[in-house]
């Protein structure tokens, strides 16, 4: 029998959303643990370990109350989906970047994450960015200083937000980067970056918004 595909469903806003709802990443963990290891595929392959005051501040520049901020890091890390091993310490799990999309969205109660952003294309990201601009900068400014010089190529980002059916070109994405995000680079060979301040912003307020 072939496997009927889950169409997205619109979240709550994130100011509604209650401390109860993280039983929702509890709840969804085979899909966001999925999601996870698929984000990290499209990044290339990379993990980005985060700690608690980063995760609690993003959350917080998204729109989710306090008792939400405080909690979310350690209701996702419950999930282990990260094992992380350092010389004189125990093992533990980590959240990454690569769940914070997923789990925002799984928190307002967005489902079929795969194609929760199919309405985001070249067409109408621009509109979605003028309408959403005060989170956009929210987030840009939340984002850890180091974010601002890491500099992956536009077609990262492009398979990145494909990984959450979106379906933005690698073209529109570095034009956007520079208009919306301030800054890209291009080397002696041609080789494009964008910021993932910029991209992690982006996917972000399509999060909290769609």
């Amino acid at each position: 029998m072939p496997t009927l595909e889950i169409m997205p469903q619109r979240g709550e806003a994130i100011n509604l959303v209650g401390v109860a709802a993280l039983n929702r990443l509890q709840v969804c963990s085979d899909d966001l643990c999925r999601k996870a290891m698929e984000l990290t595929d499209s990044w290339g392959q990379a993990m980005f370990i985060l700690c608690p005051a980063t995760v609690q501040k993003i959350f917080s520049a998204l729109g989710f109350r306090n008792e939400v901020c405080t909690r979310v890091y350690d209701a996702v890390r419950a999930l282990s989906y990260v094992d992380h091993r350092q010389e004189g310490k125990p093992n533990q799990s980590e959240m990454t970047w690569h769940i914070v999309d997923a789990a925002c969205m799984t928190l307002r109660g967005v489902v079929g994450l795969g194609s929760a952003m199919a309405s985001i294309n070249d067409e109408t990201v621009e509109d979605f960015l003028q309408n959403n601009a005060e989170l956009f900068q929210q987030l840009m400014k939340a984002m850890p200083d180091y974010t601002a010089y890491l500099m992956f190529s536009p077609e990262v980002a492009s398979t990145v937000v494909a990984s959450l059916g979106g379906n933005l070109s690698a073209d529109k994405i570095y034009e956007l980067a520079f208009t919306h995000g301030g800054q890209v680079t291009k080397d002696l060979e041609g080789r494009r970056g964008v910021s993932t301040q910029f991209i992690r912003s982006l996917t972000l307020t399509i999060s909290a918004r769609i």
